[in-house]
C-alpha cells in the first residue's frame, strides 16, 4: 500500500519542477522578442512554450508555459523492475495517467558587458501548476476481496523561485538559453476521489484503510483520508 503511495508522490513531485531545464529558442535578432521552445521535453512528453520581451540593455520579461498531456509515469520499466514482485505497485503503474499544466512570469536582470538577451542573468519568477492524476488503488478487504477502485485526483500549486543561468547567440537567428540554477519553494494542495463497492468491508476494514494511507511518512504533507460507504477521499 505504501509503496504505492510513494510512486504517487514522485509523479507529483516531477511534474511540479519539470520546467526547469535547458531551453531552444528561435529569435528574431535585433528586435525586442523572442519565441522560446523546449525541444527536449517531447522526448518524455513535456511540451514547453516561451515568451521573453527586452524592456531595455539590463532587463527583460517573460512568461513560460509547459503542458503534460495523457502521459505515462515516468521510469515506468525500471519501477516495474523494482516493484515487479508486488501486485499493488505493478497496478499502480501500469494504470497511471497524469495530466500537467503550468504558468511562469518572470523578471530578469542580464548582468553581463553584451546586455539582454545575452549573457549571465538572475531572473525571479512565480509558477501557478495544475496537474491531474488517476489511478487504480488496489487493496484486499479482511474478506479476501480484491478492490480496485480508479482514484482521481486534482493538485494547485504556486510559489517563487530564483533562477540563474546563461543564454548564448548562436548565428543570426537562434539563441540557447540555459537555466544552470533554479530553487523554488511553494505550496502544493489535491484532493483525490474514489468509488467502490465495499459491501464486504466493515468499520475495521474501513479504519484500517484510512490509517494505512494517513499513517504513510511523505516529509511536509498532511494527510487526510475519509473512507465512507463506497467512496475514498484523501
Amino acid at each position: 500500500m505504501k509503496n504505492v503511495i510513494y510512486i504517487f508522490l514522485f509523479v507529483v513531485v516531477s511534474g511540479f519542477i519539470s520546467s526547469a531545464n535547458a531551453q531552444v529558442l528561435e529569435n528574431t535578432l535585433e528586435k525586442p522578442n523572442i519565441i522560446k521552445f523546449n525541444l527536449t521535453g517531447p522526448i518524455i512528453g513535456y511540451y514547453t512554450l516561451g515568451y521573453e520581451r527586452i524592456i531595455n540593455p539590463k532587463q527583460s520579461t517573460g512568461v513560460t508555459i509547459s503542458l503534460a498531456p495523457n502521459i505515462d509515469l515516468p521510469f515506468k520499466k525500471t519501477l516495474l523492475n523494482l516493484f515487479g514482485d508486488n501486485d499493488e505497485a505493478v497496478t499502480a503503474i501500469n494504470s497511471t495517467v497524469f495530466n500537467s499544466f503550468s504558468i511562469m512570469p518572470e523578471y530578469r536582470l542580464y548582468t553581463g558587458i553584451k546586455g539582454s538577451p545575452f549573457g549571465f542573468y538572475a531572473a525571479t519568477f512565480l509558477k501557478y501548476s495544475h496537474m491531474t492524476h488517476e489511478q487504480i488503488y488496489q487493496f484486499t478487504s479482511s474478506a479476501g476481496v480484491v478492490h480496485t477502485p480508479l482514484i482521481e485526483t486534482s493538485f494547485n500549486g504556486f510559489g517563487i523561485g530564483e533562477l540563474m543561468g546563461v543564454q548564448y547567440k548562436l548565428g543570426e537567428s537562434f539563441t540557447l538559453d540555459w537555466w544552470i540554477f533554479g530553487p523554488f519553494v511553494g505550496a502544493l494542495k489535491g484532493a483525490s476521489h474514489g468509488i467502490d463497492n465495499m459491501s464486504d468491508m466493515d468499520a475495521a476494514d474501513k479504519s484500517k484503510l484510512e490509517s494505512d494511507i494517513e499513517s504513510t511518512p511523505i516529509p511536509a504533507w498532511q494527510i487526510d483520508a475519509t473512507v465512507g460507504e463506497g467512496t475514498i477521499d484523501v
